[in-house]
């Protein structure tokens, strides 16, 4: 999550909000003991997809403003900030499952997310990152 969250950053985590589209989550990463924070992207019954480094969900295009700069910067230089999948090509669904969630970093290009560890259970999403409360010059609600 570079630049959206840092190392060492203190969160506030909410365990009892709805889980909505480009929330952060503090989540079991699956088939591991760590855990970690990522972007809600796909939700239970969603297709998704990316094309030309475009996020589209259910056909409709989504603006996705929490990277827009970095992906500009990388558009600039004439890379892809997300690469292009789709969801049957990473999970042999056209749908995303009832209880299941695709994650993305915001760190796109180096980011460990959905894209490698498929998609993950809603039961091992802990909860919502609510703000940032330290460093303190860093203070963020999200």
């Amino acid at each position: 999550m570079s630049d959206t969250l840092e190392d060492k950053d203190v969160v506030v985590i909410n365990k009892l909000t709805d889980i909505k589209r480009f929330d952060l989550v503090y989540m079991r990463v699956p088939n591991s003991k760590d855990k970690s924070i990522r972007r809600i992207i796909g939700r239970p019954g969603e297709n998704v997809y990316y094309k030309n480094g475009q996020l589209y969900i259910n056909e409709v295009e989504k603006d996705e403003r929490f990277i827009a700069d970095y992906k500009n910067q990388f558009e600039k230089d004439g890379m892809m900030f997300t690469e292009d999948f789709t969801l049957k090509n990473l999970t042999g669904k056209p749908t995303i499952p009832k209880g299941k969630y695709l994650v993305l970093g915001d760190n796109r290009p180096y980011a460990t997310d959905s894209r490698y560890y498929q998609l993950v259970d809603e039961k091992d999403i802990i909860g919502t990152v609510e703000m940032r409360v330290l460093p303190l010059h860093k203070l963020q609600k999200f």
